[in-house]
């Protein structure tokens, strides 16, 4: 990752389930009932993010704001804990609403008959937004928010009379940056006392096709050839992808079928497209304008490594960013679905290398149209020849 941001999502994404600090100034547009002028002042902020779409942390903030000559500035200290919001994850992942409930104390706040002191309950909503991230700051993010703040001061003597709250606007910008290691890092699960292991004896597969022998309907089957449920021989089809690197062919797809879509990875834990993926994704597209009856879904899967819920998640990032990419090269919307699978349906052995890497991939499903008997049909081989 570079110094700059690269890409809006991972902004969320790079803070991962992380605690984090947030210092930010800030400018606090005053009540005008509260007979004192604007001023600037802080906010600190430390919390956590839970997952993409919670963040919860504790903040204090200060600000000053002029009143005359004679009695200098009004101080206004709070402190609380606020809530921050993803609500956008799809659309605009980096956009967040934050709301918070603070306890306040007041310092030479303008009254009908003098200067006063008081305490109070502040209430806020806002919005925000992280720029990033960048490794300058631990892969953390520019941060800069809006927020409508009520005191809820219930004494209708203070600034201009017969109010029992003030009304402020609070502008900050600031850092927000995370502690520790790289986000989303598996949580190692805790020691356990030994289990006792029975040994399982497991069903034969004599053939190998990946049905065991007591559901095997078809022994004896021709090792490479695909097989449905029973063991049985599927029929031929002519729905490939290619291989990595290779043009994609969806000729002969119909619905139902499945390809995978060799060379299309992402950045570890992440679901920004590589450079090789978008070459692949280019053969795609020419794919399906040549084939314009077909609707597909792209399909996301992860390897087994992580939480079942965060892979998920991942899957369905990664899913929609194939999607995105199909659209910005002009595919028809109504012809593409996502969906992430997690790591829910393997194909290959998650305790080896190559075997999470089998897992880890992205699928083209047909869902509609087909490309069966499209073309120039082969002649049978008894069929006579033509011409001389």
């Amino acid at each position: 990752m570079t110094a700059f941001p690269v890409q809006a999502e991972e902004a969320v994404e790079s803070i991962g389930n992380r605690f984090y600090v947030a210092p930010m100034v800030s400018y606090l547009f005053g009540d005008k009932d509260r007979h004192s002028d604007d001023g600037f002042g802080g906010v600190v902020a430390i919390g956590r993010q839970f997952n993409p779409l919670f963040s919860l942390e504790a903040s204090g903030t200060y600000h000053g704001l002029n009143t005359d000559a004679d009695h200098g500035k009004t101080d206004i200290w709070s402190g609380g804990v606020s809530a921050l919001l993803f609500p956008l994850e799809d659309v605009l992942p980096s956009l967040f609403t934050i709301f918070g409930v603070h306890r306040g104390y007041v310092n030479t706040q303008p009254s009908v008959d003098s200067f006063r002191k008081y305490r109070s309950v502040f209430g806020s909503a806002g919005l925000g937004h992280l720029f990033g991230p960048f490794d300058v700051l631990n892969q953390g993010s520019i941060r800069a928010e809006a927020v409508y703040r009520m005191d809820f001061h219930d004494k209708n003597h203070l600034g201009n009379g017969g109010e029992d709250r003030f009304d402020d606007v609070l502008l900050s910008i600031g850092v927000m940056i995370p502690i520790g290691g790289d986000g989303y890092e598996p949580i190692p699960p805790a020691d356990k006392p030994p289990i006792l292991v029975v040994p399982v004896i497991m069903p034969v597969d004599s053939d190998g096709d990946g049905v065991t022998d007591d559901l095997d309907q078809c022994p004896g089957s021709v090792v490479g050839v695909p097989v449905d449920e029973v063991g049985c021989a599927l029929p031929a089809s002519r729905c490939k992808a290619g291989d990595a690197g290779q043009p994609v062919d969806l000729q002969g797809c119909a619905t139902g079928d499945t390809v995978v879509l060799r060379g299309v990875n992402f950045d570890y834990d992440k679901s920004r497209l590589t450079a090789n993926a978008r070459t692949v994704l280019d053969f795609v597209v020419e794919a399906l304008n040549a084939s314009p009856s077909l609707t597909v879904e792209v399909g996301g899967h992860t390897d087994a490594r992580g939480s079942e819920i965060y892979n998920q998640q991942l899957s369905q990032r990664r899913a929609a960013s194939v999607r995105q990419y199909l659209l910005e090269k002009g595919i028809d919307a109504v012809r593409l679905t996502s969906k992430g699978y997690g790591e829910s349906r393997p194909v290959a052995d998650n305790q080896t290398d190559g075997g999470r890497e089998l897992n880890r991939r992205v699928e083209l499903k047909i869902t509609g149209g087909s490309n069966v008997g499209s073309g120039v049909e082969e002649p049978p081989a008894d069929a006579p020849a033509e011409g001389n």
